[in-house]
């Protein structure tokens, strides 16, 4: 999934292969994101991130606290939502998603009008309530709509470890609705969390970048960072997700991801 769903969002680790410090394994682009869902999903994820709105050209910030839930339900598949819990003028603003194999469904909920509305797909690649995040950003990644290619290792001056160097262009029925032509990822070699990702526009100029920072182990292979900075270098405009809570695979109610959960204003 994305990396900024992936703050919340490992699997049961049972016989899972991990690359030991000086042997490498010859990976496909493909199988480097298959290796990625494997070690970096969990039954349940709970969190709650302080973000910052920041516009670099007239130098203001916007400060909003946000909570997290996710959820692995039937086949594998996720359930998400997004709370916005402050400031006041948006409290209770709401993203409901569900993931399925083709096509996730995702709703918008604004407390004014007590409505859940849905994002259509030709939508997706809005930008979510002013942060640099589209719709689509915040779906999970989709590893049957991507062609991968591996482009080589690369170290980054964040990060001790070679990273994977992995394009994703989107294929025939996704890429129409996608606001990207291609993406292009760092993703750790040993555990397989992604460190950074390009984001390029149509015609194929650098859109966006998205780095994480503070990378903790949480379980096993399990990494989450406490920090990711979204940076739109064509608006001069950035968005920063910083952790303050983190639980993993915990129980939380199958109702919390339900119409009718948020349509009563019980998320909030």
């Amino acid at each position: 999934m994305r990396i900024f769903l992936a703050i919340l969002s490992v699997a049961l680790v049972s016989g899972l292969f991990v690359t030991s410090p000086g042997i490498t394994e010859e990976l496909t682009g493909r199988q480097v994101m298959e290796k990625q869902k494997t070690f970096q999903t969990v039954e349940t994820e709970y969190g709650e991130e302080l973000m910052l709105l920041v516009d670099v050209k007239s130098d203001t910030k916007e400060k909003r606290e946000v909570r997290r839930y996710a959820k692995k339900v039937e086949n594998g598949l996720n359930r998400y939502l997004v709370v916005f819990t402050a400031p006041a003028d948006i409290r209770g603003t709401a993203l409901l998603t569900h993931e399925h194999e083709d096509e996730d469904d995702q709703w918008m909920y604004m407390p004014a009008v007590k409505k859940l509305q849905r994002i259509a797909s030709a939508s997706k690649r809005s930008y979510f309530m002013g942060t640099d995040f589209t719709y689509e950003d915040l779906e999970p990644e989709k590893i049957d709509h991507y062609t991968y290619t591996l482009l080589g290792r690369e170290t980054l001056d964040t990060h001790p470890r070679d990273c994977h160097v992995i394009e994703a262009v989107p294929m025939v029925g996704t890429k129409e609705s996608s606001g990207y032509s291609r993406r292009v990822m760092w993703v750790d070699q040993q555990y397989f969390f992604t460190l950074k990702i390009e984001f390029y526009d149509k015609k194929n100029r650098l859109l966006k970048t998205q780095k994480s920072f503070e990378w903790e182990n949480i379980a096993g292979p399990v990494y989450r960072p406490r920090k990711i900075i979204m940076d739109h270098h064509r608006k001069k405009h950035k968005t920063l997700a910083l952790v303050k809570t983190r639980e993993l695979n915990k129980p939380i109610d199958d109702q919390v991801f339900t119409e009718r959960f948020v349509l009563s204003e019980k998320h909030f």
